[in-house]
């Protein structure tokens, strides 16, 4: 999961000798100049490219378990999920009668209503074209949908917790929906970003009934599958590649500022460090150095390199980043450096001076992207969605994947020796790389990537040969799943280009439905 919109408030805090002064007082002006005033002019509520409908919300009456044998005894649990229907009106009437399409998006890691807001291709743009119903399904054990409530995040009750059940939810909620409205005539299209991706490429995978197509943007799902990474030019250090070189090709000096910055936070007084990343105590610097913090904050930002400012990040947050750090690699000053990493780690995590302090958490000095922690996705990582990622000597920072160590005893720690990662469970259920490639019989896809965007390495970037039906969009300039946020006045012609193409497609997907 990546890090929620962040800003940069604050005051400078002297970090070093008397003699360094005179840098800092430089340094600080560039970084007022270069942060503070690389801050978006306008805010988040004003940001074309986010979802400007409401929504109303709903709670289902789930199943606990799809696979259970059939009981009208069986557990349920209140399901949330957010619908619009301002725009099903008729407007949309299709040949076969239907008011409108249906548009849903498979909710991934993470509260719901923060994907409602950075849809907005679905919500400003394809819905009122189309006069289509938008549904918003959460995924189980996140945001308030908790199958046990505050008893949720037991290793016992975790067991729940998976993709299959995941995707039966989404199955049996459209199931549900359509009877009730009368539409069960309606075609439905599945929209996803990221692991929310993964869902959609998925749900058209293995239940094509329920959805006629899918938009899977950023979705990783070649990294589930280790076996073909070699066969498709994937190694353990793609993702950290990206990283790399987003940083190197937004300033030839980047990564040799980036690794002063870590030395030098690293080799600074703890109470120090602490006090200038306003964390609360040294824990919270990270489990191996001081300089955790700081590379995780680093390894966040590619993901999120828009070309616009999105909460309180600037536009393009890595060449900005780059800027503030060369220039404080330039100082020659350690206390420049280490105020630099602090800044930008307080930009990219929304830790706010004037605010509190940051706890320690899971995630720093781990597996790039995250791995096992508490909770639901740190339990996800230790079952199912565990990534085989490391890093080189001369990356953001060293950190070699080791399944027992980086894997089996976290996770026998967190989850009482109840679950062992299995990396492959993914694809042996759905296909991995055989989707993609044409050979698990899936059609009706656009998998869209950007470059920008570490994720990408595990996408299916390759177009197979006479695959008519699928579709492949590659953005050079795309970070996480750009082209599912609506239109921007700063977009790249690439963007409106590709949501164009995407539009076309799955209109065309939709006509084909309402005359079968």
């Amino acid at each position: 999961p990546i890090p929620g919109p962040p800003r940069v408030e604050g005051q400078w805090k002297r970090l070093g000798a008397a003699a360094d002064m005179w840098a800092m007082v430089c340094l600080r002006g560039l970084l007022v100049a270069g942060l503070a005033g690389l801050l978006p002019a306008a805010s988040a509520a004003s940001d074309p490219s986010a979802a400007n409908a409401s929504y109303r919300t709903l709670f289902f009456n789930q199943t606990l378990d799809h696979f259970a044998p059939p009981s009208a005894a069986a557990p349920r649990w209140q399901h949330r999920y957010l619908l619009n229907d301002e725009y099903w009106d008729g407007r949309g009437e299709l040949q076969n009668g239907c008011k409108g399409p249906i548009l849903l998006y498979t909710g991934n890691e993470g509260d719901i209503t923060g994907f409602w807001s950075s849809n907005g291709f679905m919500v400003n743009v394809l819905a009122p074209k189309w006069g289509g119903l938008l549904v918003f399904p959460e995924e189980r054990y996140y945001g308030e949908s908790l199958p046990f409530g505050e008893a949720s995040f037991t290793a016992e009750n975790l067991v729940y917790l998976t993709t299959e059940q995941v995707l039966e939810d989404y199955v049996e909620l459209v199931a549900s929906l359509k009877k009730s409205l009368g539409a069960e005539n309606c075609p439905v299209v599945a929209f996803g970003g990221s692991y929310g991706g993964t869902l959609t490429t998925l749900l058209r995978t293995a239940y094509p009934a329920t959805v006629v197509g899918g938009l899977a943007a950023s979705a990783p799902v070649g990294y589930y599958d280790v076996e073909g990474w070699e066969s498709h030019g994937v190694d353990t250090y793609t993702w950290s590649d990206i990283v790399t070189r987003d940083y190197a090709e937004a300033d030839p000096s980047c990564m040799d500022a980036i690794h002063a910055a870590s030395a030098a936070v690293n080799e600074a007084p703890t109470d120090e460090v602490v006090e200038a990343f306003h964390v609360c105590d040294a824990a919270a610097l990270g489990p191996s150095s001081q300089s955790d913090l700081f590379a995780y904050a680093l390894e966040s930002l590619p993901q999120l390199d828009y070309p616009y400012a999105v909460g309180g990040l600037p536009a393009w947050p890595v060449n900005a980043s780059c800027s503030v750090l060369v220039q404080a690699y330039a100082s020659g000053a350690s206390s420049s450096l280490v105020f630099a990493a602090a800044s930008i780690t307080k930009l990219a995590l929304d830790i706010d001076d004037s605010g509190a302090c940051l706890e320690a958490m899971e995630g720093p000095g781990g597996i790039p992207g995250d791995g096992p922690g508490p909770g639901n996705w740190g339990y996800q990582s230790c079952t199912e969605t565990l990534h085989e990622f490391s890093t080189r000597e001369d990356g953001v920072r060293n950190y070699t994947f080791d399944y027992v160590a980086s894997g089996v005893h976290p996770c026998n720690a967190l989850f009482n020796s109840t679950v062992t990662p299995d990396t492959a469970a993914l694809t042996r259920r759905f296909g991995g790389y055989k989707i993609g490639d044409g050979e698990a019989g899936v059609t009706n896809m656009i998998w869209s990537n950007g470059r920008l965007d570490p994720w990408s390495g595990g996408g299916f970037l390759t177009p197979v040969p006479d695959a008519t039906s699928n579709h492949w969009v590659l953005l050079d300039k795309g970070a996480h799943h750009l082209d599912l946020r609506g239109p921007h006045p700063d977009d790249p012609e690439e963007v409106t280009n590709a949501r164009a193409l995407e539009e076309e497609i799955i209109w065309g997907w939709i006509e084909a439905a309402s005359r079968s």
